[in-house]
């Protein structure tokens, strides 16, 4: 088979499959899929030397799984992590309670897994994470969306949603915000 040749193995696939990936033609001018920065406000200079000092440093590990730490993940940044729970939310934690995931939709996976049974009811921000739902239904979750208002979540509606929810008898309902989310006000 020339480097020019169709695959060829079209024929041994199985029937019914999905529409195939269409062919990536570039991001739109405003896109709100994926979790995309400003590259002119990525200081990649600074990245530059902070990446090399820790190259310098532990590039020897790099061929370890987690720079050989473990699998809760590097234990440097779960002390910085237990540390801050400890001073900015008063939350006693060592590095041992402390798991680093490798990004928001495995942390929403250990969460749901956790917490969500087959027929919950999770109410997520109307304008969210598609990942957060995808996960929640994937669990066997309902998933109810909440609107916003300018402050984050509408409390009043979600009130109101609340209200729903307990009027048709749900059982358990759990709430799981999207990670960048504020905090409620305490008034709710």
């Amino acid at each position: 088979m020339s480097q020019n040749s169709p695959f060829a193995f079209t024929d041994a696939f199985r029937d019914g499959l999905p529409v195939p990936i269409p062919r990536f033609t570039g991001l739109p001018k405003y896109n709100f899929v994926y979790g995309h920065n400003d590259p002119s406000e990525v200081p990649a200079e600074t990245l530059a030397q902070i990446a090399s000092r820790v190259i310098a440093r532990d590039g020897a590990l790099l061929g370890k799984y987690n720079l050989g730490h473990g699998p809760q993940g590097h234990e440097g940044l779960r002390d910085f992590v237990a540390d801050k729970v400890a001073r900015t939310r008063g939350i006693a934690a060592t590095r041992d309670d402390v798991a680093i995931t490798s990004g928001s939709l495995q942390g929403m996976d250990l969460v749901n897994q956790l917490l969500l049974a087959p027929g919950d009811t999770v109410i997520l921000e109307s304008l969210t994470y598609g990942g957060a739902i995808a996960k929640a239904r994937a669990r066997g979750a309902h998933v109810v969306g909440a609107p916003l208002d300018g402050g984050g979540l509408d409390m009043a509606a979600l009130r109101g949603i609340l209200e729903d929810l307990r009027q048709q008898g749900s059982g358990r309902s759990t709430s799981i915000r999207f990670p960048r989310s504020r905090i409620p006000p305490a008034a709710f």
